[in-house]
């Protein structure tokens, strides 16, 4: 069997990427018996927010700061433990500009996959991200021949590479769906992510502020990591939505939160799948969320199994999210439909595919 190596950031927070990576390396060691290595830069500690299988062994490397001298740094620690694990085939799930050089860094005969889990358009704070962004997108171009595939996680970003090798892979739907039906009773939405700019979350707020005037019973509740000086939090309280908004940190029993919400709210920007809303769907809930993002695109068929607004048209997202709350029967033949809808996904069929692709380069 394959001795994959997977490269990738920190995995000690709770974000889309490292729930992924934990569910399809536990799947692909306990199901076909791969030995996996993965290497983790920036990460503080060995802990994780999600469970790893015990067999899979890590590998830490420190990057301070970015710079030449880093760089090289980082290019001889990575040789180095490629040149002892000797993988069959290394997958990069580095998609800052780091993990853009790999091709460039490394001296190995192993197949190299991309598995690329942002979108090639994400948004960004400053001029110098924004500059960076599009230099590793230019080195991308010229180094995708190197990759026996790229992968991409829906048809619409498989557009912005010119390329033969690239190959569509969604995520899996990892969780079990109870099955005690949600009514969708409960006065509660929510929005599950990582309070970074393209998430949008500021944007709503100030949508949910819109709600709240006419239906003040219900409640927002967004789950996910702060990130730089908690904006979110101080726009909550500039606005005074402290009753009417609640900020919660990541929680591993995610099941919990749809089981009891009944809308999911999806405001971002950029968003390559969006693993939340396949979730949400499963467990019957509503999805509402902008046009402008791909991943959405590809997952929701509008005013069918979820709903689509018009890119930063608040005002349609705000009367949405009141038509929903008004309409009973429209919420819950919503949120039939998506989770029917979301069985395309299903973990063992994706899985399938990937040791499909491993055992195709052996």
């Amino acid at each position: 069997m394959s001795k994959l190596l997977y490269i990738t950031t920190n995995l000690q927070g709770s974000g889309g990427v490292a729930r992924v990576l934990s569910v399809k390396l536990n799947y692909l060691i306990e199901t076909y018996g791969y030995t996996i290595h993965v290497i983790t830069t920036n990460n503080k500690s060995d802990t994780f927010f999600y469970d790893f299988n015990s067999k899979i062994v890590f590998h830490r490397i420190e990057i301070k700061n970015f710079g030449f001298v880093h760089l090289l740094k980082y290019k001889k620690s990575l040789q180095e433990i490629v040149d002892v694990i000797k993988p069959n085939i290394i997958v990069n799930c580095d998609n800052g500009f780091k993990g853009t050089l790999l091709p460039y860094l490394l001296n190995t005969s192993a197949a190299l996959i991309y598995e690329r889990h942002g979108s090639r358009q994400i948004k960004t704070m400053t001029l110098i991200e924004s500059l960076k962004k599009n230099f590793a997108n230019l080195i991308l171009d010229r180094s995708l021949y190197k990759y026996k595939a790229f992968i991409v996680l829906n048809e619409e970003d498989a557009k912005d590479w010119k390329a033969d090798n690239v190959v569509v892979m969604s995520n899996p739907l990892w969780l079990s769906v109870p099955k005690i039906q949600n009514t969708l009773q409960n006065k509660v939405a929510v929005a599950i992510g990582r309070h970074s700019i393209e998430k949008q979350f500021d944007v709503l707020v100030q949508i949910w502020k819109n709600v709240i005037v006419q239906y003040p019973d219900w409640k927002l509740k967004i789950y996910g990591e702060t990130v730089g000086d908690r904006s979110i939090e101080k726009l909550v309280q500039e606005l005074h939505m402290e009753n009417h908004i609640e900020l919660h940190a990541p929680i591993k029993n995610i099941n919990q939160v749809y089981s009891n919400a009944s809308l999911l709210l999806n405001t971002s920007s950029s968003e390559a799948f969006g693993l939340v809303i396949i979730e949400a769907m499963a467990f019957g809930l509503p999805v509402i969320a902008f046009d402008g993002a791909t991943g959405p695109k590809t997952v929701i068929e509008n005013e069918k199994n979820g709903m689509l607004i018009k890119n930063n048209d608040t005002q349609a997202y705000a009367n949405k999210i009141k038509e929903l709350i008004n309409n009973d029967t429209l919420r819950k033949t919503i949120g039939e439909n998506a989770k029917v809808s979301v069985s395309r996904f299903d973990l063992e069929r994706i899985m399938q595919h990937w040791h499909e692709l491993y055992q195709s380069l052996n």
